[in-house]
């Protein structure tokens, strides 16, 4: 590339940033915060550390909260979740391996159905007589693999849900992708990060097969239309070839994962609670 046209990009990319942030939603602004939560470790059977937090209002319900990749609970729109989901559930948020204050390194959703198992068994050991999961990204694949191997998981909400990890698409020309790295650099970068395996030599398990195993778990595949990581075809993919009772949502001019949560918020408190309404209770 020549001088003049790197010159030209970063005019463009420039323009592009500052353009954006001056239409910053009112999502933008710092959520408010939960009441004060339990915190505690708990140990895969791989020993990996996975460190995790339950907020406990009483409920017999409980909702798993399972961030994306490279998002960890103190993530502004993972909290915002646990905001969304507090009044009618207890719930638990935890840091995947590789991630926040979990040990270990992230394998793509090759091992992290272990980080969503450990969980969902401490959360069985503590009684609750129906579980919830909501996951975002990889994690809703790791959730899928999870749930292939156990029968106590009683509803599920998957976001941004990829069919095989081979298969992404990152599409980083598009919109999308300037929302998210606005929102970092506004954030400074918060709750973001992670340690992870050389993506090369991973082979995760494809959502798209291990969905098939699952039997009773109701499923709600929620996706942006915008998606730049993990286009919509995804879910439908999913959705498609999964038995069990499930609904399919596509959110018209909606980004990736917790961005669903950023620019919607009402809308995916709605979905959320209503399918837990519908499902958990």
């Amino acid at each position: 590339m020549r001088l003049g046209d790197i010159v030209v990009f970063k005019i463009w990319f420039c323009c592009i940033v500052f353009s954006l942030m001056a239409v910053i939603p009112s999502g933008y602004a710092k959520t408010g915060s939960s009441p004060k939560a339990e915190t505690g470790i708990l140990y895969t059977k791989d020993n990996v550390k996975i460190a995790y937090e339950r907020y406990r209002s009483g409920f017999d319900t409980i909702v798993i909260i399972c961030p994306g990749f490279y998002n960890s609970k103190k993530n502004r729109w993972m909290r915002k979740t646990v905001d969304l989901i507090l009044p009618e559930h207890d719930v638990i948020i935890f840091d995947f391996r590789g991630h926040g204050d979990s040990s270990g390194k992230f394998s793509w959703s090759a091992k992290e159905h272990m980080d969503v198992n450990t969980v969902v068994d401490y959360a069985v050991a503590q009684g609750y007589k129906h579980i919830g999961i909501v996951a975002f990204s990889l994690a809703a694949a790791a959730s899928v693999n999870a749930a292939a191997l156990r029968e106590d998981i009683d509803s599920m909400v998957l976001i941004s849900c990829p069919s095989k990890f081979r298969a992404i698409d990152f599409y980083f020309w598009e919109l999308g992708m300037f929302y998210d790295l606005i929102d970092n650099i506004v954030d400074v970068w918060e709750g973001k990060g992670a340690r992870v395996t050389n993506i090369l030599t991973t082979q995760p398990p494809k959502p798209i097969e291990t969905i098939t195993r699952i039997k009773h778990t109701p499923i709600l595949f929620i996706h942006g239309g915008w998606d730049w990581v993990i286009k919509d075809r995804h879910s439908r993919k999913l959705y498609n070839v999964y038995q069990g009772y499930k609904k399919l949502v596509i959110i018209e001019k909606g980004f990736h994962a917790e961005r669903l949560i950023q620019l919607h918020p009402d809308r995916m408190r709605d979905l959320i609670t209503g399918w837990f309404d519908e499902t958990l209770k």
